[in-house]
């Protein structure tokens, strides 16, 4: 029994040490997985609002390819399609995606819960092209597939798309021509 109470604790002491290290680590793996977490979800919402855009820019070419004239360019009803050097110049600024300069489109894509996704776009005409071949700098729809006559016309086509999360979004810049 003399041998009991000489012991004075130590393999308590560094047990609880050690238990404490190992609680430590753990809690610092489990912040670093909800960070990556984080980072993963922020990443796939960037990468939704760009196709979310890049999808309106398809939708503004459709429409370019559908028009006859660019009389509605400058319109007040038609507030998102601009005459030349009137549309917005800041495209991080809120008040350039408002109903007064901008429109809002849905895309065929959807959320997780079967919602569709959808952002904002306008169209500015940008002047008309002054290369012979116009083909080099910009996407003229028809482009050979006609036998000239007409001028190209260049059009701005800028859309924002949003992310999952409403503070996500994702602005492109897109020119693109038609011969009249």
């Amino acid at each position: 029994m003399r041998v009991l109470s000489q012991q004075k604790g130590a393999v308590l002491v560094v047990s609880l040490i050690v238990l404490l290290v190992l609680t430590l680590i753990g809690v610092s793996a489990a912040r670093t997985v909800l960070l990556e977490e984080k980072m993963t979800f922020a990443s796939r919402d960037a990468k939704v609002a760009l196709e979310v855009a890049e999808a309106l820019v398809r939708q503004g070419e459709q429409y370019i390819d559908g028009i006859s004239t660019t009389g509605e360019f400058g319109d007040q009803n038609q507030k998102w399609l601009h005459a030349e050097g009137d549309a917005p110049d800041d495209l991080l600024a809120e008040a350039t995606w408002t109903d007064n300069t901008s429109r809002s489109f849905t895309v065929p894509m959807k959320d997780s819960k079967g919602n569709p996704l959808s952002g904002r776009m306008y169209i500015e005409i940008a002047g008309n092209a002054d290369k012979e071949d116009p083909a080099d700098s910009i996407t003229v729809g028809g482009y050979g597939q006609t036998t000239g006559g007409g001028e190209v016309k260049v059009f701005r086509i800028i859309a924002r798309g949003q992310g999952l999360n409403d503070t996500t979004s994702r602005v492109i810049v897109s020119h693109y021509g038609k011969r009249f």
